[in-house]
């Protein structure tokens, strides 16, 4: 017993020494510089104690930030498990033609950076010579908004793109966990006179709960960290409206120069994620036991 513990000891430390060095340990230096002003380009750092807390707690730019990335987070987290669920049981119990095909054209999305998903999109909203400004103005419609321009429409072009990119990835593991459910549940259905809808109900949900629960971690981790799309196609703007967490750090930290705000607003984002998926875990369990 002693032997084996040392020879799985040795499997683990390398691992355990690269999460260390690469997590833990900036981790810890992150929480430590949140505690000083630091502009980032020297080792001249001076003690600001809660400062910086208090900064942010009085901030109206950071509750607008706050704000927005729990809209984006909710939208996203409603919308693409309702699509991706969809799309997944149409594929899989062949309720559409060209079942294979719309798997393919479902998961594209994420054969792309996000990058080029946002440059993408950036030019299909593009009010003067966009596809989709064009496409409205055949259609009859003149008085067309500048999409990523207003601050009404600019945050449900983000939902849209976000749930764009994807729901494909999510009907992959719906896919998945469909896919794994025996036929002879769906036969013992058919037998008893259910439909599709009472299947799907009593037989489909029901088994794929658990990948709907890890999914629910996922796109609230994705939703939170919410940076790339909106850094690119509207840079947080118009007036703001965009704005998310991680926008804002990166602009007090690269734009402004206020490295020390910067990872205080960085640890908060961290705890209320961290926070969050636990709490998500612990009620996934609790549910768990119940049952």
């Amino acid at each position: 017993m002693q032997r084996n513990w040392k020879a799985g000891l040795l499997f683990i430390l390398p691992a355990l020494l690269f999460y260390m060095v690469f997590m833990i340990v900036p981790y810890g230096l992150a929480f430590g510089v949140s505690f000083v002003k630091w502009r980032g380009v020297s080792m001249d750092m001076q003690f600001f104690g809660l400062g910086n807390f208090r900064m942010m707690f009085s901030d109206p730019y950071f509750w607008k930030a706050l704000t927005n990335t729990i809209f984006f987070t909710v939208c996203t987290g409603v919308i693409v498990p309702a699509l991706a669920l969809y799309f997944a049981v149409s594929v899989t119990r062949r309720l559409v033609r060209w079942a294979r095909f719309y798997r393919i054209t479902y998961f594209f999305p994420n054969l792309i950076s996000q990058v080029a998903i946002a440059v993408l999109w950036w030019f299909a909203l593009n009010p003067q010579f966009g596809i989709f400004s064009n496409f409205l103005r055949l259609l009859g419609m003149q008085d067309l908004p500048s999409w990523l321009g207003d601050p009404v429409w600019a945050p449900w072009c983000i939902v849209v793109v976000k749930v764009w990119a994807a729901v494909g990835f999510y009907m992959v593991l719906y896919v998945s966990s469909i896919e794994g459910i025996p036929e002879d549940y769906y036969d013992a259905c058919r037998i008893d006179g259910a439909g599709e809808w009472q299947a799907f109900r009593h037989v489909t949900l029901p088994l794929i709960s658990e990948m709907m629960k890890v999914s629910t971690i996922f796109l609230l981790l994705n939703g939170f960290g919410t940076f790339d799309l909106v850094r690119i196609m509207t840079d947080g703007g118009p007036d703001r409206s965009t704005e998310t967490l991680a926008t804002y750090i990166y602009e007090n930290a690269f734009e402004l120069g206020k490295f020390g705000y910067a990872t205080t607003i960085a640890m908060t984002l961290f705890f209320i994620t961290f926070s969050l998926a636990m709490l998500s875990l612990w009620v996934q369990r609790k549910q768990a036991v119940e049952y």
